[in-house]
Parts: C-alpha cells; sequence; structure tokens
C-alpha cells in the first residue's frame, strides 16, 4: 500500500528542474568554447598578417601607380575592417553574457564573415584585372601567355580562399552555432 502511495505522489508531482545562468554557462561545451578562441586566433592572425601585406608592395614590384595606390587602400581598408571585427568578436564574454546576448553577437560575427568573403571575392576578381590591365606585357606573344597564367593564378586563389574560409571560419562558427543551439534548446525543454 505504501508503494502505491508513494508512486502515485510520484507521478502526481511535476519537478522541473531549475537553471541558472552559471549553469548554461558551464553548459557550453569545450568544443564551443575552443572554437570560439580559434576564431579569435585567427582574426588576430589576420590582423598580423594584413600588416606583413603592406611592405609586400615592394616584393610585387608593381610598376603603375593606380595599381599600387589601389594596393595599399585595399590593405589598409581590409586591416581597419579586421580590428574591428576582431575588437567585436572579443567583446563576447562567454562566461558572463546570457544566451540570448552571445547568440545575437555571434549572428553578426557569421553575417559579417559572410560579407567579407562576397567583398573579397569581388575584390580579387577587380584586382587582378586591374593588375592585368595595368602589368601585362604589349606583346601579343607574352600576353597570351601572362595572361593563362593571370587566370589560373586567379582560379586558385579563389579556390584556395574558399577552403581556407572553410576550414577556419564556417567550422568553427558551425561548432558555437551548435553549442548555442544546445544551450537554447536545454533552456526551451525547462520552461
Amino acid at each position: 500500500m505504501d508503494l502505491d502511495n508513494i508512486k502515485k505522489t510520484w507521478q502526481e508531482t511535476e519537478m522541473k528542474p531549475t537553471i541558472d545562468n552559471e549553469k548554461i554557462q558551464k553548459m557550453i561545451s569545450n568544443e564551443g568554447r575552443s572554437a570560439f578562441n580559434s576564431l579569435l586566433r585567427y582574426e588576430k592572425l589576420g590582423i598580423i598578417l594584413l600588416i606583413i601585406c603592406i611592405p609586400m608592395i615592394f616584393a610585387l614590384s608593381l610598376r603603375h601607380t593606380p595599381v599600387i595606390v589601389f594596393y595599399l587602400l585595399s590593405v589598409a581598408m581590409f586591416l581597419v575592417w579586421q580590428v574591428y571585427k576582431f575588437r567585436k568578436l572579443r567583446r563576447i564574454n562567454l562566461s558572463e553574457m546570457g544566451i540570448t546576448e552571445i547568440s545575437s553577437h555571434f549572428y553578426w560575427y557569421r553575417k559579417a564573415i559572410l560579407k567579407e568573403f562576397v567583398t573579397g571575392l569581388v575584390w580579387i576578381m577587380f584586382f587582378f584585372i586591374l593588375f592585368g590591365y595595368f602589368e601585362l606585357p604589349d606583346d601579343p606573344d607574352y600576353l597570351y601567355r601572362h595572361l593563362i597564367i593571370l587566370v589560373i593564378s586567379v582560379l586558385i586563389g579563389l579556390f584556395v580562399a574558399i577552403i581556407i574560409y572553410k576550414m577556419i571560419y564556417w567550422n568553427n562558427i558551425k561548432k558555437m552555432e551548435n553549442s548555442i543551439g544546445e544551450i537554447q534548446d536545454f533552456e526551451k525543454d525547462n520552461k
């Protein structure tokens, strides 16, 4: 009889686990946290590489002022963007922010990476067109050879850019989204 009463009381009781922000933050898996740290490292590396790109103008031995000016202005704009993106990403504090705030910041970052990728593809095409216009030789024999090399270089550059963005950004962004999604699902289940 007591066992039946205990069983009945247990079934009637609605036990809802409580969860606070501290527990939510602990739920962000190591995979999500390491993905976030990887993104921060890659953004910092991007800043360093862009600074290195400034003196590379001398190694490229470009002869025409419009190409040099376009290159330097592009690197300066990319550097400003990279620093802005790094600072914005660094403001995300996984241990103190709520999951909604983390999610909104991370959504901005994901959109920014997509825009950056598309802008980068357009920039590569425009730079190589400008570069080709000014730097390709006037001699038809050399022109076709250099043009083929230029087109192959652009295609290889685009392929490498896609692989780099996939490995560096999209994989880590996916891990972070999965971690955020797990927490959001858990919060929905506990409401």
